[in-house]
């Protein structure tokens, strides 16, 4: 994976690429400092990653707090609300009974963790500091930060950090040349490392040599993801279709067509746009009128139709399915022992 300019080759890019490392560094240094974060009254768990988009941070989220919720807690879920027009909020988007403002508002993510994780509570904005203070008046006994590991302000008391088995760190080089955040040495703060779309047990020799030179002994974890059903744009399960259009907004398109034929639907077309697309109603009919020459139905990603439900130009009865996949852990228990212990030291 490398992420670019116009298709700029990423050694051209590398002059960017030294100063967005240097005002990494400099962020960093001054949040290492001694009362540089702020911490709120509820333990706060942060699940991020080191490259940009891809890494299945939302169905992780939703599985750590489907977790808690099954325990008999109550974890509030705060999101930057990417796409969404909270600003720096706090916005309130679920106490745990559905989602209370259209995707569109608060984004496709917290909308769509809203309406599967039911009993957590979701807020969004900018400012997450204040959203994780707004979580307690809601009854929340926990805060799950969704994509946190950069926001640093918010002091955290377990960061998880996911990574792309089968491109962990892409080509290597940090934004705008390639798709790294921050450098590799950053997994000095990171408490526990999940491997997504891990088809192997064994962990990957440049993974394992990050992991001992910048945090030896930490659990590192193997996850994948799988393939629950087909749901309507009202998130109630439907038959799989025989034979679709496929369209999709997401940072790893391939991941979804590869999904899609893994459920034995044939493709007729597959159309990718950019990662969070705010899809027009044209585009929408357009793909609409190829699923009527293909006698397929339109399929996508739950996030995709999330956004673009409320908006559909066409028959309903025509709307978009969605494939639905969750998270699979497949050594969780040191992870959830690793948050019982974040959430007992804040306890004591």
């Amino acid at each position: 994976m490398s992420v670019s300019w116009g298709g700029i080759p990423p050694q051209c890019l590398a002059p960017l690429a030294w100063a967005y490392e240097a005002a990494v560094r400099a962020r960093n240094r001054r949040y290492d400092r001694p009362g540089a974060t702020q911490r709120v009254s509820l333990p706060v768990l942060s699940v991020g990653n080191l490259v940009v988009g891809g890494t299945g941070k939302t169905p992780t989220v939703a599985w750590l707090a489907s977790r808690l919720v099954a325990t008999g807690a109550r974890p509030a879920i705060v999101s930057r609300g990417y796409g969404g027009r909270a600003g720096r909020g706090p916005l309130l988007v679920s106490v745990g009974d559905g989602p209370r403002c259209a995707a569109r508002v608060c984004g496709d993510e917290p909308f769509l963790l809203a309406r599967t994780v039911r009993g957590a509570v979701v807020i969004v904005g900018a400012d997450r500091l204040h959203g994780a203070e707004l979580a307690r008046a809601h009854g929340a006994g926990s805060v799950v930060l969704d994509d946190g590991f950069q926001h640093r302000r918010l002091a955290r008391d377990l960061d998880i950090v996911l990574l792309d088995a089968e491109q962990p760190f892409g080509n290597g080089r940090l934004l705008p040349a390639g798709p790294l955040r921050e450098p590799l040495e950053a997994l000095a703060r990171a408490d526990v490392l999940v491997l997504t779309r891990a088809r192997e047990a064994r962990v990957p020799p440049e993974v394992q040599s990050a992991v001992e030179a910048h945090r030896p002994g930490i659990p590192v974890l193997r996850a994948s993801f799988r393939r629950v059903g087909f749901v309507d744009a009202a998130g109630l399960p439907v038959d799989a279709p025989r034979r679709a259009v496929a369209f999709c907004g997401i940072a790893r398109p391939a991941s979804f067509r590869t999904e899609l034929e893994a459920a034995g639907v044939e493709i007729a077309w597959f159309r990718t746009f950019a990662d969070h697309h705010p899809f027009r109603a044209r585009e929408l009919r357009a793909l609409a009128d190829a699923a009527r020459r293909a006698e397929g139905r339109l399929v996508t990603t739950e996030k995709d139709l999330a956004r673009l439900a409320a908006t559909w130009p066409g028959d309903p009865a025509g709307a978009p399915l969605a494939l639905r996949i969750e998270l699979v852990v497949h050594d969780p228990e040191p992870l959830l022992d690793a948050v019982e212990r974040a959430l007992s030291r804040r306890a004591a």
